[in-house]
This record gives structure tokens, C-alpha cells and sequence, in this order.
């Protein structure tokens, strides 16, 4: 592959900051003074791209009364909402609290096909439990019990963001979860065995064209592999400061090996049954229920894995130097992107030729690259609607009473975010500033900016502030962050110049044009 390694502890140096909060958005509440009032502040991080997971994905900057609905639903935003709800229980253990997190798991295991966890004995069915007696009779719930909540949640998240075949690694997270959640419960309460993906095959008889067009889909899923994904994933297990992202190489490997299997069974005449998708694609050629499930939950992966990769290749975009790297994760995302969409229309019956392998030319992006953010925030800034990246996001709203003259500011204190004088400042922030201590908050000064677009409004009175890679900033919008679906409404046109805080523009077909604002290119 050609990637120098003479240099990686430099490299990995930089990187490890970024790496940090990649995949892990933080949330923060506050407690009203006044009315003991639980609430979240702020905006949301991400998506998965999925995602992935894509990526991620994801959010609620507004509360919930006046928050717009948006068209897509976005399934990271659930796992998002259980991690607020259990920290409402830890703040106060109610009836309405309970129903909210019981809730919020039956929808998680209907969004990400999480069923087999919900079974008898499951993770899902013992919290379940656990949240019944915490509501019934929380002085009977041992004093370990929330913890065993939350190292359940965490091992549904990571189940949830994976997908079936689980790893090794989730499954025995999973279990570890599950005997948690026994040890606080009643004698009787038994875990059941994590199931997986079972492989026991149905036969099947593919025509021809899915035949042609399995054999070529397997070439290229198996260069993408060997070329590609196994290469990177060594590179990334050789520093621990880089660890994360050889998680999830590493997850996504494991997904496309098993996939690999699957897909040679299918070419074999049987295929292998496999746990419902939710939002199945369209099929008119005629193919068997077991071939036709099989094929369908192999493009969920496809999906789910170009997902994972698409924040590791925005990370080494905004980084100088490493062209190649993000070639790298270009061409693997695009290229699991391309073989999704060309087993799709192959299923529908269309005549189409395999497609060419995507290549990124160093340097430069392709002017067709799809948004590495597949949701990003909105606002108004002098009447222009403007876009940010969710990660860069650490505070949105009112600034203090006694903040002054937004609009004579040049520069702004954070101190000045705050509701009261002597109140605090860290659990305003979310991000890389929720870090920070509140003397340190306190210290902070950032330069206020102005969109390199033209405006004909005035100075908002809503603060943005901005902070990545040691950078902030800090901007006075007219409106309330809101989340906007890149995927589904618009078209990305990247920034080729490398000066300027602009990443690139999302367009419409109604000619709305909007700047994507990167604050690391500052």
C-alpha cells in the first residue's frame, strides 16, 4: 500500500485529539435552580454517517415542543436519547423516566434489528426487568443497578452500530452485560445464550445475471479487502493513540469477511438465513425468500460499513498531508457504496454494467464526492443560511445576561455564557470545551467571525461556539440550530481552494445554496 510509517509517532501525536470524540458524541444536561427542572443542553453531534454508521446518527439541538420535525428519521438519534434518558433516571427514577427509557429500547431494537436481544433471557428483555422493579420498588433495586444499566447500554450501542454477525468482542460484551443485570436481579433470572446470524443454509437457484453480477461484486469485495481495508487496519493497530479507528476498520473487516462467506454459499445454491431488515429494496427478479433475505441484509452491510468509513476519510481530509489516507478511505467507501448500488439495480431487474473502481485523484476532490456529514446543523446568519459540522458545535444559544452589545464584539468570553455570575460554566458546553474546567472556560477568549458569504441582515442575538483542533470561534446567528438531511435533500460541491473556512456548498434543485462551515480550515 505504500503508507510510510517512518514518521507515525509524529503522526499519530496529531491525530490522537481528533480521533478522541470521532464516534462518541457527548451529551450535557442541566438542572434548573429554580424548578429542579432536568434538561439537555444544546445541539446534536452527529450521525453515523451511518452512518454507519454511519454514520451517528442524530440529534435534538432544540427542545422537543419546537424542534422541526425532520423527514428522515435518524437512527443514531435514539441511541442518543437513551443516553439522556439514563441520565434522567440517575437525576430522578420515575414512572414517566422509566416509560421513557422502555420506550426508547423497544424502538432501538426495532431500528437497528436488534430482536434476538430482546428475547427471553436477552439484554434488552433483563433492563427491561430491571427498569420494572426500579419503578415499582426502587428500595429494592441493589446499589449496583444503575451501573449495570449502563454497561448494558453501552454494549447495545456498540451491538447496535455493528450489526449482526456480532464480533467476538461485542458478543462477549453482551455477555458480560447480561450477568451484570442477573446479579442484581431476583434468584431465577437467567441470561439466554447471545444469538448470532444462523448459519444453517436454504437452497437456492440464482439466475444468470445475479450469478454474473455476484462473481464480479465478489472480485471487487475481495480487492477492497486485500488491497485496501486490511492494509489500513495494520497501519492503524501499530499506535495506541490511533486505536479507535482500528476498532472500527477492524469491525467493519470482520462484517465483510463474514459477508464474503455468505454471498460464496449464495453462488454455492444455498444461502444462509439471516435476521429481517427493516427497509428492504425493492426485488423483481425471482429468487427464493432465503436468496432474496440473505442478499437483502447483505446490502444493509454494504451500507452500514460505507457508513463507518466515511468520518475516518473526513478526518485525513481536513488533515495536510495525508492525501493519501484519505484516498484510501475514498475509494474503500465509495467503492462498498457502488457495489450496494449496483446489486440494487441488478435485484430490480435493470441491465446495468458492473461499476468502475473509484479512485481519488491526490489532491483534489471529485466533483460528484458525496457530504462526508450526512446531517450537518442550520442557521441564519445575516439572513444567509449557513451550515456547521455537529462535532465543532460546543454551545448554541443565549449568551448571558450581561453579556452586552453582541454586536459590537469582536472577540467574546466565554464567562459571558453564563445565566448568573456565580454560576458555573462546564455543563454549557458539550465537545472537546466540556473537557475543559471551569476556570479554564472561564480564560477563554474566541475571535467572533463572519460567514465569508454576503448578508444584508443584522447581528444575531443566538451564540454559536466553535471548537476543534485547539480553534474556536464564535458567531451571533438569528435562528435556533436546526438539523438539515444532506443526504436526502441536497447535493455536495466541495471547496477546492484549501484557504477559507468554507468546506464546500449544499445545493438543491430549488437553487438554495448554502456554505458549509470547517472550522479546522481556519
Amino acid at each position: 500500500m505504500g503508507l510510510d510509517t517512518n514518521n507515525q509517532d509524529d503522526f499519530s501525536a496529531k491525530i490522537a485529539d481528533a480521533v478522541d470524540d470521532l464516534f462518541n458524541p457527548v451529551r450535557k444536561i442541566e438542572i434548573d435552580p429554580a424548578t429542579n427542572e432536568v434538561r439537555e443542553i444544546g445541539g446534536s453531534s452527529l450521525p453515523e454517517k451511518e452512518a454507519a454508521v454511519s454514520g451517528q446518527p442524530a440529534e435534538d439541538s432544540a427542545p422537543a415542543a419546537t424542534a422541526p420535525e425532520p423527514k428522515r428519521a435518524d437512527k443514531q438519534a435514539t441511541l442518543v436519547k437513551l443516553d439522556q434518558a439514563l441520565m434522567t433516571l440517575d437525576w430522578e427514577v420515575s414512572r414517566s423516566n422509566v416509560g421513557n427509557m422502555r420506550d426508547l429500547l423497544d424502538q432501538t431494537v426495532k431500528e437497528y434489528d436488534l430482536g434476538a436481544l430482546a428475547s427471553e433471557g436477552g439484554v434488552v428483555a433483563l433492563m427491561h426487568t430491571l427498569l420494572g422493579r426500579m419503578s415499582e420498588t426502587p428500595n429494592n433495586v441493589p446499589t449496583s443497578g444503575p451501573l449495570a444499566l449502563k454497561n448494558s447500554l453501552t454494549a447495545i450501542k456498540t451491538a447496535a452500530m455493528e450489526g449482526q454477525p456480532f464480533s467476538a468482542e461485542t458478543r462477549t460484551q453482551l455477555e458480560q452485560a447480561q450477568s451484570a443485570l442477573v446479579s442484581v436481579l431476583p434468584e431465577g433470572v437467567v441470561a439466554s445464550p447471545v444469538q448470532v446470524v444462523d448459519p444453517v443454509a436454504a437452497s437456492v437457484d440464482l439466475p444468470a445475471v445475479l450469478d454474473d453480477a455476484l462473481k464480479h461484486h465478489l472480485m471487487r469485495l475481495d480487492s477492497l479487502l486485500k488491497q485496501r481495508l486490511l492494509p489500513v487496519e495494520g497501519f492503524f493497530g501499530k499506535a495506541a493513540s490511533m486505536m479507535k479507528l482500528y476498532v472500527i476498520i477492524k469491525g467493519v473487516n470482520e462484517q465483510l469477511v463474514q459477508q464474503r462467506v455468505s454471498m460464496k454459499q449464495i453462488l454455492a445454491g444455498s444461502a444462509p438465513s439471516v435476521i429481517p431488515v427493516n427497509n428492504p429494496v425493492p426485488v423483481t427478479l425471482n429468487i427464493s425468500a432465503a436468496c432474496q433475505g440473505a442478499l437483502q441484509y447483505h446490502l444493509q452491510v454494504l451500507d452500514h460499513c460505507s457508513r463507518r468509513v466515511a468520518p475516518i476519510e473526513n478526518l485525513f481530509g481536513n488533515m495536510d498531508g495525508q492525501d493519501k489516507l484519505h484516498a484510501l478511505h475514498y475509494e474503500v467507501r465509495c467503492g462498498l457504496k457502488d457495489q450496494k448500488n449496483y446489486l440494487m439495480a441488478i435485484l430490480a431487474g435493470q441491465d446495468v454494467a458492473p461499476p468502475e473502481i473509484a479512485k481519488k485523484v491526490l489532491s483534489s476532490t471529485p466533483p460528484d464526492a458525496d457530504c462526508p456529514w450526512p446531517v450537518l446543523l442550520s442557521s441564519t446568519w445575516q439572513g444567509v443560511r449557513v451550515a456547521f459540522i455537529p462535532e465543532q458545535v460546543c454551545f448554541d444559544g443565549k449568551p448571558g445576561l450581561f453579556a452586552g452589545n453582541l454586536a459590537k464584539m469582536i472577540s467574546f468570553e466565554l464567562k459571558k455564557l453564563k445565566s448568573w455570575p456565580w454560576s458555573g460554566l462546564k455543563s454549557r458546553f458539550r465537545g472537546d470545551l466540556a473537557d475543559k474546567t471551569n476556570k479554564e472556560l472561564a480564560n477563554l477568549e474566541f475571535p467572533v467571525i463572519n460567514v465569508p458569504v454576503e448578508g444584508n441582515g443584522k447581528c444575531g442575538k443566538n451564540v454559536v461556539v466553535l471548537f476543534t483542533q485547539s480553534k474556536g470561534a464564535v458567531l451571533f446567528m438569528g435562528t435556533d440550530l436546526e438539523n438539515i438531511s444532506v443526504v436526502e435533500d441536497f447535493s455536495w460541491v466541495p471547496e477546492r481552494r484549501r484557504e477559507g473556512i468554507v468546506a464546500g456548498f449544499l445545493i438543491n434543485d430549488m437553487g438554495v445554496n448554502i456554505p458549509v462551515i470547517d472550522l479546522s480550515r481556519l
